[in-house]
């Protein structure tokens, strides 16, 4: 995948998400249109969640990041 800044080689990686726990967690989530849904633990659900891939370029350092 080449950089759409300078054309750079690009390398996956992720970005760490924390839970509502404050626990990091290693995954992604982005969601759209959708609602919070509290369960019997009162941490938070959510339906529809797209797992989110990033990339940085190894020349200039952009991200971009994708939803699948």
């Amino acid at each position: 995948m080449k950089c759409s800044k300078c054309s750079g080689e690009m390398e996956e990686g992720l970005m760490t998400n924390r839970t509502i726990s404050k626990i990091p967690a290693a995954n992604g989530s982005i969601v759209w249109g959708t609602k919070l849904i509290k369960d019997f633990f009162a941490y938070f659900k959510v339906e529809n969640a797209k797992e989110v891939k990033s990339y940085r370029c190894k020349e200039c350092g952009y991200l971009e990041s994708y939803a699948k």
